[in-house]
């Protein structure tokens, strides 16, 4: 099973305003919201069971676990002494405005809290995944921590950090991040640049390195490199490709690892669940549209 992470879950209250006053709510819904509740709530959509590991605050976060469970998620948690976010999301036809509580406060004992119950969590799963880490009060060496957590149970880590300087000090088993993360250091002009900065994690012991971008995504292993991207015209779909959800892109990777898929069938899924939004309606979203678009798939060894 995949262990999907969520560091700062939040409560989401989405109101729809009328098209002909903005003192009438013509709709409104309450959801969770996360990087990995995102993750985890759209692999169950394809099918695939799943559980969050979730920093759950008080009464906001019995109200995020219970919506979770409600929805099918197993969820693993530790325990804050302060709230979850909540957020407030208003729309009109010609604006949106968006309303924020502030992070919870993370406590010396929560740090350690956190890593002690990331650990039990574990318990019987294949992967964990654990997204960019918006919290501000968890500092970038927590990655290093949580990896090390992982090895030391014989779990698979998927990471996609927030700074790639830190994970240069760790080798988790897969590293998957943007190329414009790349260029807030340098300028990147060619593939063989962004192979031969890859090369600097596979030397520190990472096993896979992915490196997306709308155009292509860049993957490098110990021994080869290879081009990913969708073929247009075996799609039949001629339009560019604006949207590439590198979340989501590492989630599809997770699955694939999950269900033992061989290694060009795990990046054919990672690559279409990264693009599924340029060409799948999202009530229409179900593993029979993801084959669709991993058919159009093309992967090239370089």
């Amino acid at each position: 099973m995949i262990l999907f992470c969520d560091f700062n879950p939040k409560i989401v209250r989405e109101y729809k305003l009328n098209n002909e006053t903005e003192n009438i709510i013509e709709s409104s819904k309450i959801y969770p919201s996360g990087k990995g509740i995102y993750m985890s709530l759209f692999a169950k959509k394809l099918g695939i069971d799943s559980e969050v590991f979730m920093l759950k605050g008080s009464s906001r976060g019995r109200e995020i676990a219970l919506t979770l469970s409600r929805l099918g998620i197993d969820v693993n948690y530790t325990a804050l002494k302060d709230e979850n976010v909540e957020e407030i999301f208003i729309m009109g036809d010609e604006f949106e405005k968006k309303y924020n509580t502030q992070d919870p406060r993370i406590t010396m004992e929560d740090r350690n809290d956190i890593l002690n119950s990331f650990e039990r969590a574990l318990y019987n799963k294949k992967i964990a995944v654990i997204p960019k880490i918006d919290l501000f009060g968890l500092q970038d060496d927590i990655y290093e921590k949580l990896i090390r957590i992982c090895y030391k149970n014989n779990i698979k880590v998927a990471v996609n950090p927030k700074n790639l300087d830190v994970i240069e000090k760790t080798n988790p088993y897969i590293l998957m991040f943007d190329k414009d993360d790349i260029e807030r250091e340098r300028k990147i002009n060619y593939t063989g640049e962004v192979i031969e900065y890859n090369k600097k994690f596979i030397q520190a012991g990472t096993k896979i390195v992915f490196v997306n971008s709308k155009r292509a995504t860049i993957i490098s292993t110990e021994d080869k490199n290879y081009r990913a991207y969708v073929n247009k015209k075996k799609l039949e779909r001629n339009e560019i490709t604006e949207k590439f959800d590198t979340g989501l892109s590492l989630a599809g990777l997770a699955m694939a690892i999950d269900r033992d898929y061989d290694f060009i069938t795990s990046i054919k899924l990672a690559i279409s669940c990264g693009v599924w939004e340029n060409f799948v309606d999202k009530d229409k979203i179900e593993m029979s549209a993801i084959k669709k678009i991993m058919n159009s798939v093309e992967v090239e060894e370089i």
